[in-house]
């Protein structure tokens, strides 16, 4: 199951940092999709997840038939040795990542990280992380192979090719708006 969430988290190019055009220019990765701080459709796509946030907490803590990988959308950025967690769309140097294996307890939650920083180095893949409900970006899971959520994918997919999104609409069944 860890190797299908990964997998999928990969395939979807889920890692969306915010960071200076020009550090990111340096960096060159093209698994990076690099999105402007206070950009209006992420706005939006945060917004609406945000809105639904609810109903994906009830469903992951008693999940129902046919949905699994179970995933949440952190914003992370150091902070001396540690790293702190933002939803701030503005904020500088903020890499926002997917979360799994997630286990709470009314709002608090910890769960570990699925993504390979890029620009962050205080945490790494694996950690476990600990957040409240006020710290998720976005929210995703997949019901019969369908992923449910996953809001803040569509500014990415609506921006590239029109082809990669009909593909992913196909295949994942994502609907953007």
């Amino acid at each position: 199951m860890l190797r299908g969430v990964i997998s999928l988290l990969s395939m979807l190019v889920l890692s969306i940092p915010v960071i200076p055009a020009e550090r990111a220019l340096a960096q060159d990765n093209p698994n990076v999709q690099l999105i402007a701080p206070g950009d209006p459709a992420m706005a939006k796509a945060h917004e609406k997840s945000i809105g639904e946030l609810d109903g994906f907490l009830e469903k992951l803590r008693n999940p129902p038939a046919g949905t699994e990988n179970y995933s949440l959308k952190l914003g992370f950025k150091d902070k001396d040795k540690s790293v702190v967690l933002t939803t701030d769309q503005m904020a500088p140097d903020v890499e926002f990542m997917w979360v799994y294996q997630i286990e709470g307890s009314g709002d608090h939650f910890t769960a570990l990280l699925g993504d390979r920083p890029e620009y962050i180095h205080n945490i790494k893949q694996g950690d476990r992380v600990a957040f409240e409900k006020s710290d998720i970006f976005d929210w995703l899971y997949t019901e019969n192979g369908k992923v449910k959520g996953n809001y803040t994918a569509c500014p990415l997919l609506l921006a590239g090719p029109k082809e990669q999104l009909d593909q992913y609409r196909e295949i994942y069944g994502m609907v953007c708006d």
